[in-house]
């Protein structure tokens, strides 16, 4: 066990305290909103009144007011709809397990070889001009070859990952607290694109928002500042809902019983950290941006050569601090340190980290798929028992499947946050650093044992 652990504080029920570097976060919350409500609100006294006499031309007022009740309903509907789904996904997972790693890779080789197929078979391209436009080839290539690597090399890593979904849908079951961070970070990153988005309108100078004039430094630091605000609160509060939900896996999976309060006070034993870890990823955000506007200007190839740098940039970034969050609120780590713990756990455990990044993304894309399904089915059953008519249902059932898009985006950010988790709690299983009573059934524990050490002889 390392010197310090969340469990130790979970089982005293004290945890660290960070009064002051709360104190000045609020403080930095504080100018932000205050910033972007300013904003707003001179958008309103310019645009105000126009935007109320075109609401009242539209008639929109009185259509809300007449429908009050079918959208009350229709939001209460959604929002069980959405709960229903989302304990049906986490079901799914902890029965299915490694299932939907391959009902996900067969869905993937369809997707992926579907337009090569019907190319051929539609006559709009020969076998040979297929072969000379081979790029076309690339994504069903590399995923057939995923697939084969999955049957054979890697299956045992697999099979051990089909029992860490398992695990997942286990978690998301009896700690249902661990959806409410990520939902929290939407509601919260929607906020703060409005108020960005009102910063962005106030202050960025007309000339510029019109294309007569560049923006400089001189008349553009008030939006520099809002952006860097923006992108700061928003990469921390993803960051912490992180750690929250990432606390009460750990503290659960530890056999303990975790409340959301519980993962509050894990994220904020370590927010100093948090901090000091968003501030870094605000300054790779940056670097990626200054990178394509600096080739923006290069021609194809140069913005080409620039995308390509920041997206390497970009990845090398999330690979390293894959396990950082989890260790650090599991370990109480700084953020450099937690970097450094996250770098060796992906060195030392690659192929796991890409099996998660491929084969167990796609077996979540499966569940992600069935909540549009139960959307759309849900939405086609509501409209036709309101309208009696087969297109009211059809129009109730695209608009349900396009609000699944909230659900699914949480119920996958969820499962993500903790699958990782507990890849990191299986490999510090496996260092020893994790050891007595966890929350894993004994049969699974013993086929995870049986999965690992296969896979390690066949290394």
């Amino acid at each position: 066990m390392p010197p310090k652990d969340l469990i130790e504080y979970h089982k005293k029920g004290s945890y660290p305290s960070h009064k002051g570097k709360v104190f000045g976060l609020l403080i930095v919350f504080g100018l932000f909103f205050a910033y972007g409500a300013y904003s707003l609100w001179m958008l309103w006294q310019e645009y105000g009144t126009q935007v109320m006499n075109f609401l009242q031309t539209s008639g929109l007022p009185d259509l809300l007011t007449q429908s009050i009740w079918y959208i009350i309903g229709a939001a209460a509907g959604l929002i069980v709809l959405s709960a229903i789904m989302a304990i049906a996904a986490a079901a799914a997972a902890r029965r299915l397990g490694g299932t939907l790693i391959y009902i996900g890779a067969a869905f993937m080789l369809i997707i992926t070889w579907s337009i090569p197929v019907m190319l051929i078979a539609t006559g709009a391209m020969t076998f040979s001009m297929l072969l000379n436009s081979w790029p076309i080839l690339i994504p069903g290539l590399i995923t057939l070859v995923l697939f084969i690597l999955m049957l054979t090399i890697f299956k045992d890593r697999v099979r051990r990952a089909g029992e860490i979904i398992k695990l997942t849908g286990q978690v998301c079951l009896d700690e249902k607290g661990v959806f409410v961070p990520p939902l929290l970070t939407m509601v919260f990153t929607l906020v703060s694109a409005l108020l960005w988005g009102a910063i962005l309108l106030q202050f960025t100078p007309d000339q510029v928002l019109m294309g007569t004039e560049e923006l400089t430094i001189e008349n553009g630091w008030p939006l520099g500042v809002g952006f860097i605000l923006y992108l700061f609160l928003t990469i921390f509060f993803y960051n912490f809902a992180y750690s929250t939900s990432s606390a009460m896996t750990y503290i659960y999976m530890r056999g303990r019983d975790p409340s959301l309060g519980d993962g509050v006070k894990g994220s904020l034993s370590v927010i100093g950290g948090l901090i000091v870890l968003s501030i870094m990823s605000v300054i790779v955000a940056i670097i990626r941006l200054i990178i394509r506007a600096i080739t923006r200007e290069s021609g194809p190839g140069g913005r080409a050569v620039g995308s390509a740098a920041s997206g390497i940039l970009g990845w090398v970034w999330m690979l390293v601090n894959y396990f950082t969050i989890p260790a650090m609120v599991a370990e109480e780590l700084s953020a450099t340190k937690g970097i450094k713990r996250s770098a060796g756990m992906v060195r030392k455990n690659f192929v796991d980290v890409m099996i998660k990044e491929t084969a167990v993304r796609w077996g979540f894309l499966v569940l992600a798929i069935f909540i549009f399904l139960g959307f759309g089915i849900g939405g086609f059953v509501a409209g036709y028992a309101l309208g009696q008519d087969i297109f009211v249902g059809f129009i109730f059932a695209i608009l349900a499947i396009v609000f699944a898009g909230i659900p699914a985006t949480l119920v996958l950010r969820t499962f993500d946050i903790v699958y990782v988790t507990l890849l990191y709690i299986f490999i510090r299983r496996k260092e020893g650093s994790v050891t007595g009573k966890t929350a894993i059934p004994s049969s699974m524990s013993k086929e995870l044992d049986s999965a690992y050490q296969k896979a390690q002889k066949a290394e």
